[in-house]
């Protein structure tokens, strides 16, 4: 048995802790690598178990890397040293407190946004930032550890915005409070209390430590949501029109796709899926009439009115009254408009909505092809121009991407007032590994393709990633999912890189959490 393995077997209880080598192999990659294989997986129930697997390794000199739901793809939780110990928070679920008159939540690390989500919709709240498409499975540990976006995002901004308090393990084994619950008598209401300390473990990708649990705010569910879809001939007039929605704040959700993309999404979806996710619109929808008439709408629309259209873009929009989100909408037509936007039908945006969490078929392609995407944040002004010089990236590529049938598309979003968020993404055709296996629909991975492995293939995808990743750090582009795949350390001015490394010392001196992340030893 392995001196690490044999250490907390002695210490900790049995059945938390697993060298299973089918579970070795799982844990031992994300959704783009496979890295080096983790010497056993700590599934640990509760805050005492975590800071004794710490003390633990702490005392051998063996790194820890923590895990969430798994849905990430910068080799955040792979291994970069041997003989590493991987956290399994998923057993760590439970939802704390919740605390109406004051208007927060607490909850543990391994918690879904699903979970969560589903749990206060009943109290008529939710958290202002309320998860990821993929928050069937994505925690709120690890979206905080990663930073996220996606519901609420237009207007609330990230995952990292909208956190009052976090507490962490340490990499010497204790156990710290943020914001107000930082001090001896004080609940986690509220996020400052003197310097931000809650912000210095959102975004580190666990190389900080280990966050146990988390303090959200709450909000009142919406009184009315209003739905939009337009087509747009080119990228330019979409990205000009939704960086004015977001100006505006006119949007909790405002994204959109290129023709490839959305034609790989279309792809995807099947009539019976359409069918199933209608019943979450009308459930969704109040009184009678307005039921039948938006089901009528949505299955005479059909998916037909996308085939031709070019780029294209959605909008979700919350009002405490109707009239509210109908004026909202009326704006984001105006904009539209002005743009050369040509409206669609607003089913898609009307059943994503109904639907927030569905399955994460989205990590394959329509085919069974590989998927990796790769994003930048930049603000409005550039972001016409960095795209710009994405594109230019490919054309230097095109015969690599051609030789190994490289496709590329493009997500894009934006985040609160200020920024654009465009997030490239390939497909091609390679083997899937066990966590594409392990997390998309059984039905729906057994109608897919089963594509021989293609290392060139991968090291061509991972060369013009790449490529891109430059370019996006050299336009000054901000990036979530750090993990080991952007620039980071190499990117910060000397005195940040020193008030970093600086923390990192004095929070982990033996460098066992998560060594590489963020490009920190």
């Amino acid at each position: 048995m392995n001196a690490v393995v044999s250490t907390i077997t002695q210490l900790l209880p049995a059945e938390i802790i697993t060298t299973d080598p089918e579970q070795i192999t799982l844990y031992s990659q994300d959704v783009f690598t496979v890295g080096q294989p983790i010497c056993a997986v700590v599934r640990p129930r509760n805050i005492d178990e975590v800071q004794a697997l710490v003390r633990a390794c702490l005392e051998r000199g063996t790194p820890i890397v923590t895990r969430g739901g798994g849905m990430s793809y910068t080799s955040g939780y792979i291994a970069s040293a041997p003989d590493s110990v991987l956290i399994d928070m998923a057993s760590m679920d439970a939802i704390v407190e919740v605390n109406l008159e004051d208007r927060y939540v607490t909850v543990e690390a391994g918690c879904s946004w699903q979970k969560l989500y589903e749990h206060l919709a009943p109290l008529g709240v939710r958290t202002t930032y309320w998860g990821t498409l993929s928050g069937r499975y994505a925690t709120v540990g690890g979206g905080l550890s990663q930073n996220s976006i996606f519901w609420g995002s237009g207007q609330s901004g990230t995952a990292a915005d909208n956190v009052l308090s976090v507490s962490v393990v340490t990499g010497k084994g204790d156990l710290l409070e943020t914001g107000s619950a930082a001090q001896q008598h004080a609940p986690p209401f509220t996020r400052h209390f003197g310097p931000d300390l809650t912000g210095v473990f959102l975004g580190d990708c666990g190389a900080l430590g280990i966050k146990v649990r988390a303090t959200l705010p709450l909000v009142p569910l919406a009184g009315a949501k209003g739905y939009t879809s337009f087509a747009f001939q080119e990228s330019g007039p979409m990205l000009r029109a939704m960086a004015q929605i977001s100006r505006e704040s006119l949007t909790t959700e405002c994204f959109g796709f290129d023709p490839y993309l959305q034609h790989q999404r279309m792809k995807r979806a099947s009539l019976a899926a359409d069918a199933q996710q209608l019943t979450g619109v009308l459930q969704n929808e109040s009184g009678i009439v307005n039921k039948i008439k938006q089901g009528t709408k949505i299955a005479l629309s059909g998916r037909r009115f996308m085939d031709d259209v070019e780029w294209a873009m959605f909008t979700i929009s919350e009002g405490r009254t109707e009239a509210e989100a109908d004026h909202q909408a009326k704006r984001i037509r105006e904009i539209c408009s002005a743009e050369g936007g040509k409206e669609l039908p607003d089913s898609i945006p009307r059943i994503l909505a109904a639907n927030p969490f569905g399955p994460v078929n989205n990590m394959v392609g329509a085919e069974g092809e590989r998927w990796l995407p790769v994003h930048g944040l930049v603000p409005h002004s550039r972001g016409e121009a960095v795209l710009a010089q994405v594109e230019a990236v490919y054309e230097r590529n095109r015969d690599t991407l051609e030789q190994f049938s490289i496709k590329t598309g493009y997500l894009i979003a934006v985040v609160s007032g200020q920024i654009t968020v465009l997030e490239p993404v390939f497909f091609w055709p390679d083997e899937l590994n066990a966590l594409h296996k392990h997390s998309v629909e059984p039905d729906h991975l057994a109608r897919l393709n089963q594509f021989d492995a293609v290392p060139d293939a991968w090291d061509a995808v991972f060369k013009v990633k790449s490529e891109v990743v430059d370019v996006l750090s050299a336009e000054g582009a901000s990036h979530m999912q750090l993990g080991k795949a952007y620039h980071y350390h190499s990117a910060l001015k000397a005195p940040a890189l020193d008030l970093v490394t600086g923390i990192k010392a004095a929070l982990d001196p033996d460098g066992i959490m998560n060594p590489g992340a963020l490009g920190l030893s």
